[in-house]
């Protein structure tokens, strides 16, 4: 995958060359798939693998370094990648939503004390919102990531401009009830399912968008419950790779979303292919038992 990104091979023409643009990417997503600290990082890496060995490294990597690769790749070709682990797919429903990310994480002995003082501290969340496969191997297909709690419409509305695919139904929930989000699907010929909301008469203009957003939920709404597996692809996501975010600067913080919503992409590949050949030894190992021989391929 990163060989296919067609990278220049060093990215100065004049200051020290000891790592090319593939070992800082490798060893920045390698940093992100361990939650480790950098320390701990760095020296697992250079000292108890054999990742030095196979990228052919001249010297160890240091923490410094790791943390200036991290900000050396813009975000566009971090989306680049993450475009390169869609490749080949062709989803049919793809649902979209929005969750928080918190950007403090305490312990819960420093919980516990702040509620014996009486002390009801909340901290600060990100917005994360997301594009993702509700068929298939649930991968994610665009984001969006922000400081703040934006509105919903919001961001839908940014992740639907660059929105590519065609003939694809799209579902979300009531807080993307919005007029300017059908249309914009609609265009492109696709199916935005949404419930409606009852305004009463206070929704009298576009009255036609209206009534189509009806007919269209009332059309597909057995679809409607596959968005559900929206909510378990951020389950999945806070519970294996998107624990934390340990960066403290808002454009390092995109970065390492970014690179982790990759890295759960590359995962959801990797799963998808090791089912697949343990699928086909299981057929191979019954057809043996049948011809009398047994061979255990999973022990």
């Amino acid at each position: 995958m990163i060989l296919s990104l067609d990278l220049p091979k060093h990215s100065n023409k004049t200051e020290n060359k000891q790592f090319t643009q593939y070992q800082k990417l490798t060893a920045v997503i390698f940093y992100f798939k361990s939650k480790q600290s950098l320390r701990d990082f760095c020296n697992d890496f250079n000292n108890e693998s054999m990742w030095p060995r196979w990228l052919k490294l001249r010297y160890k990597i240091t923490k410094s370094s790791v943390n200036r690769w991290i900000k050396e790749f813009r975000l566009n070709l971090i989306k680049d990648a993450l475009n390169y682990t869609l490749k080949g797919d062709s989803p049919e429903i793809l649902g979209i939503d929005g969750t928080g990310l918190s950007s403090k994480f305490k312990s819960s002995y420093y919980q516990k004390r702040l509620r014996d003082f009486g002390m009801n501290y909340k901290s600060p969340f990100h917005k994360l919102d997301i594009i993702a496969d509700m068929q298939g191997k649930k991968k994610i297909y665009d984001f969006t990531f922000t400081m703040k709690q934006y509105n919903d419409k919001k961001q839908a509305k940014r992740l639907f401009n660059r929105f590519k695919f065609k003939n694809i139904k799209i579902i979300g929930d009531k807080g993307y009830y919005y007029f300017y989000l059908f249309s914009k699907m609609k265009e492109m010929n696709n199916i935005f399912i949404v419930p409606p909301i009852n305004k009463g008469e206070k929704c009298l203009h576009n009255r036609t968008i209206r009534r189509q957003f009806q007919e269209t939920f009332n059309k597909y709404s057995e679809l409607y419950t596959v968005r559900n597996n929206v909510e378990g692809v951020f389950s999945s996501l806070k519970r294996t790779i998107l624990t934390k975010i340990v960066s403290k600067n808002f454009m390092t913080k995109k970065r390492e979303v970014a690179f982790k919503l990759v890295i759960y992409n590359m995962n959801k590949n990797i799963s998808a292919k090791f089912s697949f050949w343990k699928y086909l030894m299981f057929f191979y190992q019954n057809y043996l038992i049948l011809n009398g021989k047994y061979i255990d391929f999973f022990k």
